[in-house]
C-alpha cells in the first residue's frame, strides 16, 4: 500500500454520495426506533441520571459523590444536549430517549470519520477502487453489531470514539506538519479524548507506534510530545477532586480502576470469577458473530502486515492494528473484558479485514483462481451485511423496552410505597422510580425475610452473573409465586414481574429486628405493617414468643393498645392480653364469639364448641386427657407444664376434629390449633380478623393504623461536595491556555526565521526609457 495522494479541495461528486449516502444509512440504523430499542442497561440510566444533574444544579454524580470513575466531559455535552431541549428536570425516560439522539448522532459522525480515515489507508490503486473500498467500510460499520448496540445507547463510547477517530484524522493529515501545528493540534484533541474517557490512551497512541515503526526519531519526538500535552490536559481531572478536596476519594477510585485494568480486582465482564469468556462468547455469538469476523479478520490483517516491510499508509494501519489488539489482548489475558471496549477495537478491525480482502484479491486476480476468489470474498460480504441487517430487524425494529415498560407497570398499578427486588442491577429500575425503594436479593429467602415479596426476573441476568441473580433465586420465585406479567426484551430474553403471597405464619419472613422487638410487615408491597414490642404498654414481644411466636401465633393485625388497666394485641391466631401484673395470655373469647357470632365462626371452617360459658374449669389432669391429638397438644404445652399452657391459650373447650377440608382443629378458651392432617405442626387458625371484622374486638384507632415499615439499609454514604464548576472553569482556561502557547511560540519563532532566511538574489537592473522617446 502506497501512501495516498493529497486529495484535491473539492469534494467530486462520487465522493459526496459516499459521504450521504453513509450518514444516511448510518442515520437510519442507529437512529430508527431508538426509543424503544434497545433496552436500557445500569450504565446508561445513572449516565443519564448525572447528566441531568449537572443541568440542574453542576453536580456531577447520581450517588451522594461526585464521579471519579470516569472523566466529566462527556456528562457536561449530555447536559448541554438536555438542557438546550429542556429535559434537564424531565422524566428519565424521556431523557434517556433524548440522550440516546446525540450519542447516536455521535456514533454516525464516527463512521464517517472512520470513512475518512479508510481513505487515508486504500492502496494507490485507482479513484474507484478507493471509493468502492471506503463505501464497503461504512456499510460495513454501519450494521456491526457492536457499534449498533452501543452507538444506540446513552454511553460514553460513542463521544471517546468520536474523539479518538478525530485525533487519528488529524495525527495523518498533519503527518508531514512543523511540530509548531501538530504539537497543539493533535495534542488538544488528545487531551480532550482523554478527558471523555482514558481507556482510548491507546487509540491516541497509534502516531507514536507509527513513527516508532519508522524508527523516525524526530517523529517519534513530535508524537510523543503530543500524547504528553494531552496528558497534561487530561491532569485537570484530579485537579478538580483536589479543588473539592476530595483527593483521598479520587485516589481510591482511580486505584481500584488501576486494579481493574492490573486483573486484580474482577467485578465485571466476561472474565470476572464465575464468569466463563467461552461461555460469555458463545451466549452472544448469535448477536455478535459478525463482529467476531471482524476482529478475526483484523487479527489476520495484523499478523499479515507484520511479515512485511510496510511504509506510508501500510504502515498507519500496522500501527492502529498494534494498538487496537494490544488492547484486546491485555483485556482478554489480564484486564477487564467488557463487551463496550470492542467499540475501541472493531474501527480498526473493519478497516483491516476490507483492505485485506483487498489486497488478497488483488493477488488472486492475475492468477486462474482470481474469479472464484472474488465470487467468495463477494460472497462472504453480503453474508455479513444480510447476517447485521437480520439481526438489527430482529432487534431494533421490535419493542425492546422491557424496563421502561416495567417501571411503567409499577407506577401505574402499584402504591409508591411498593418496594421490589430485581435480577441484576437495581439502580436501573430505582432512578426510573424515584421515590420507590428497588432492592437486590440473592435468594427468595432474603428477599422475604425483609418483607419484600414483588420480583422482576431476567434469565439473561442469572446466565451472565449480573448482580445478585441467581438461579436459586428464580427457581424458588416460581415455584412459591405467581406470575404478574411478562415484558418483551429481546436485551435481556424477556422480563417477567412475580408475586409471592404473604405468609403470616412464616417464621423468617417479614420481621425485621428493632431495638426492643420487631417489626412486622403485613402487605406484599411492603408498604407497613405493626411492631411487636416490650415497653410501658404491655412486653408483647416476649408474650409473642411464649406462644410460639410468628409461627404459632401468626403476624400482628394491629399495634398496641390499653383499656381499663389492660393492654391488648391482636395476632392472626389470638388477641394477646396483658393485665397490670404482667401477666400474658390469649384473650379468652372463643365460646362467646362462637356462640354470638355462630354463623361467622362456622363458614370460617372452625371446629365445635362443646364447652359451656360458665362451666367449672377442669383439672390439670382433665385437660391433658382432653389433649388426644399429638401435634395439638405438642403445640398447646410448647414443652412446658399444662398449668402454663392453660394461662397462656385457655382450656380446650371443644375436642380435636377433623374437619371437611382434611385438616385436624381443635377449640380452646383463647383460640382454635389446627394442624394439616399427617402434620406434626399445630399453630393458631386465623381467628382474629373474624373478630375485628364482627366487632368483637374493637381497637382504638391509633393501634388498627398502619405503621410505615422500616426503610431498607441503604447503601449511599455520607453526601460528598460534587460540584463540577471548579472543572468547567479549569477547562476553559486549560484550552486557552493550550491555544495561546502555540501561538505565542510561532510567533517568537518568526524573528529567528526572519534572520535565518537568506537575502534575495539581485534583481537585475531594468533598463531605463529614454525620455522623449517616440
Amino acid at each position: 500500500m502506497a501512501d495516498p495522494a493529497d486529495r484535491p479541495g473539492r469534494i467530486a461528486r462520487p465522493e459526496l454520495l459516499i459521504i450521504v449516502g453513509g450518514a444516511v444509512l448510518a442515520g437510519i440504523a442507529m437512529l430508527w426506533n431508538i426509543a424503544r430499542s434497545p433496552d436500557t442497561q445500569y450504565d446508561e440510566v445513572v449516565y443519564t441520571r448525572a447528566a441531568q444533574q449537572v443541568a440542574q444544579g453542576w453536580h456531577l454524580t447520581w450517588t451522594n459523590s461526585p464521579m471519579f470513575v470516569h472523566p466529566p466531559l462527556s456528562f457536561l455535552t449530555q447536559a448541554f444536549w438536555l438542557r438546550l431541549l429542556g429535559l434537564g428536570s424531565a422524566p428519565l425516560e424521556e431523557a434517556i430517549v433524548a440522550a440516546r439522539v446525540l450519542t447516536a448522532s455521535m456514533i454516525v459522525f464516527a463512521i464517517l470519520l472512520l470513512g475518512l480515515l479508510a481513505a487515508y489507508l486504500v492502496p494507490a490503486a485507482g479513484r474507484r477502487r478507493g471509493l468502492i473500498l471506503v463505501a464497503l467500510v461504512v456499510v460495513l460499520a454501519a450494521t456491526d453489531p457492536v457499534l449498533l448496540r452501543y452507538g444506540r445507547l446513552a454511553l460514553i463510547e460513542p463521544f471517546a470514539l468520536v474523539a479518538a477517530l478525530l485525533t487519528l484524522c488529524l495525527a495523518i493529515r498533519l503527518r508531514t506538519g512543523r511540530a509548531l501545528v501538530y504539537l497543539p493540534v493533535v495534542g488538544l484533541a488528545t487531551g480532550l479524548t482523554l478527558l471523555t474517557k482514558e481507556v482510548t490512551a491507546f487509540l491516541v497512541f497509534t502516531p507514536v507506534v507509527h513513527a516508532l515503526l519508522g524508527r523516525e526519531r524526530r517523529r517519534i519526538l513530535i508524537t510523543g510530545g503530543a500524547f504528553v500535552w494531552g496528558l497534561g490536559l487530561w491532569l485537570l481531572f484530579p485537579l478538580w477532586a483536589v479543588a473539592l478536596g476530595l483527593t483521598t476519594d479520587f485516589v481510591d477510585v482511580k486505584f481500584a480502576t488501576f486494579q481493574r485494568l492490573l486483573g486484580m480486582l474482577q467485578i465485571t465482564g466476561w472474565n470476572r470469577p464465575g464468569v466463563s469468556l467461552v461461555d460469555g462468547i458463545v451466549a452472544q455469538l448469535a448477536q455478535y458473530a459478525t463482529s467476531f469476523v471482524f476482529l478475526l479478520g483484523g487479527a489476520l490483517a495484523l499478523l499479515w502486515l507484520m511479515t512485511k516491510a510496510v511504509t506510508g499508509a501500510s504502515r498507519w494501519l500496522l500501527a492502529w492494528l498494534v494498538t487496537s489488539y494490544a488492547f484486546a489482548a491485555y483485556m482478554v489475558l489480564l484486564g477487564t473484558l467488557n463487551e463496550q471496549f470492542f467499540v475501541y477495537i472493531l474501527p480498526a478491525s473493519i478497516v483491516g479485514t476490507v483492505l485485506m480482502g483487498d489486497a488478497l484479491l488483488a493477488r488472486l486476480g492475475g492468477r486462474s483462481g482470481g474469479t472464484a476468489g472474488a465470487v467468495a470474498l463477494i460472497g462472504l460480504t453480503v453474508a455479513v451485511l444480510g447476517f447485521g441487517l437480520v439481526g438489527w430487524g430482529r432487534l431494533y425494529a421490535t419493542d425492546n423496552g422491557g424496563v421502561f415498560a416495567v417501571a411503567q407497570r409499577v407506577r401505574d398499578t402499584m402504591p409508591a410505597c411498593a418496594t421490589l427486588t430485581v435480577t441484576g442491577d437495581p439502580d436501573k429500575y430505582g432512578y426510573l422510580l424515584p421515590g420507590r425503594t428497588v432492592a437486590s436479593f440473592a435468594t427468595g429467602e432474603g428477599a422475604q425475610s425483609h418483607g419484600v415479596h414483588l420480583f422482576v426476573l431476567s434469565d439473561k441476568d442469572v446466565a451472565s452473573g449480573y448482580g445478585n441473580a441467581t438461579t436459586e433465586l428464580t427457581t424458588w420465585v416460581r415455584a412459591r409465586g405467581t406470575l404478574v406479567e411478562s415484558f418483551p426484551s429481546a436485551t435481556y430474553q424477556g422480563l417477567q414481574m412475580w408475586e409471592v403471597p404473604v405468609d403470616p405464619y412464616e417464621p423468617l419472613a417479614d420481621v425485621e429486628t428493632t431495638a426492643n422487638g420487631s417489626f412486622v410487615v403485613t402487605d406484599a408491597y411492603r408498604c407497613g405493617g405493626f411492631p411487636v414490642v416490650d415497653g410501658p404498654g404491655g412486653n408483647f414481644a416476649t408474650a409473642w414468643a411464649s406462644v410460639g411466636g410468628k409461627a404459632v401465633l401468626g403476624a400482628p393485625l394491629t399495634s398496641s393498645w390499653s383499656t381499663a388497666g389492660t393492654s391488648y394485641q391482636a395476632f392472626t391466631g389470638a388477641v394477646l392480653a396483658i393485665d397490670a401484673a404482667g401477666r400474658a395470655s390469649a384473650l379468652p373469647v372463643v365460646q362467646t364469639f362462637s356462640s354470638v357470632e355462630a354463623r361467622a365462626y362456622t363458614d370460617a371452617g372452625l371446629p365445635p364448641v362443646t364447652t359451656p360459658l360458665g362451666a367449672p374449669r377442669p383439672e390439670d389432669r382433665e385437660v391433658t386427657a382432653r389433649l388426644t391429638d399429638p401435634a395439638i397438644a405438642a403445640g398447646y404445652l410448647q414443652g412446658g407444664p399444662v398449668a402454663a399452657a392453660r394461662e397462656r391459650l385457655g382450656d380446650p373447650v371443644g375436642p380435636p376434629t377433623t374437619m371437611p377440608d382434611g385438616v385436624v382443629r381443635q377449640a380452646f378458651a383463647g383460640g382454635v390449633l389446627t394442624h394439616a392432617e399427617g402434620s406434626d405442626r399445630a399453630r393458631l387458625a386465623p381467628l382474629a380478623p373474624l373478630l375485628l371484622d364482627t366487632g368483637a374486638v374493637k381497637p382504638d384507632a391509633q393501634a388498627s393504623t398502619v405503621v410505615a415499615a422500616p426503610p431498607l439499609a441503604s447503601e449511599l454514604g455520607p453526601g460528598r461536595p460534587t460540584t463540577v464548576q471548579p472543572f468547567v472553569t479549569s477547562l476553559l482556561a486549560g484550552l486557552a491556555l493550550y491555544t495561546a502557547v502555540p501561538v505565542l511560540l510561532t510567533e517568537a519563532a518568526r524573528p529567528a526565521r526572519g534572520r535565518r532566511r537568506p537575502p534575495p538574489p539581485p534583481q537585475p537592473e531594468r533598463p531605463r526609457e529614454k525620455v522623449g522617446s517616440a
